[in-house]
């Protein structure tokens, strides 16, 4: 699959109604931390108050688009592009 660009995670999560994306749990509570889109923007929830900030982050869809690129194993790039609303297939090769 080759990169994303911010336009094409924007885009794919619109028009497919994505509204929460799971990121990861976190390590102390377990809580899972999550972006969530409203009005066409993206914000990501650290939320269980065991790190410093607990309320939603306004971020660019270039941070989404950065963490779906950064990934070495093909299996979880698709994994992540597909919680956005991306069809790897549509893509193509890298």
């Amino acid at each position: 699959m080759r990169d994303v660009s911010a336009e094409e995670v924007s885009r794919a999560a619109a028009e497919n109604g994505i509204t929460h994306i799971d990121h990861h749990a976190c390590s102390i509570c377990g809580y899972m931390t999550h972006y969530s889109v409203h009005d066409g923007n993206l914000y990501f929830h650290p939320g269980c108050n065991c790190g410093r900030w607990s309320d939603p982050e306004k971020q660019s869809w270039a941070n989404a688009s950065a963490w779906i690129n950064m990934q070495s194993q093909p299996e979880i790039k698709e994994k992540l592009a597909r919680s956005f609303g991306i069809d790897p297939e549509k893509l193509g090769a890298a």
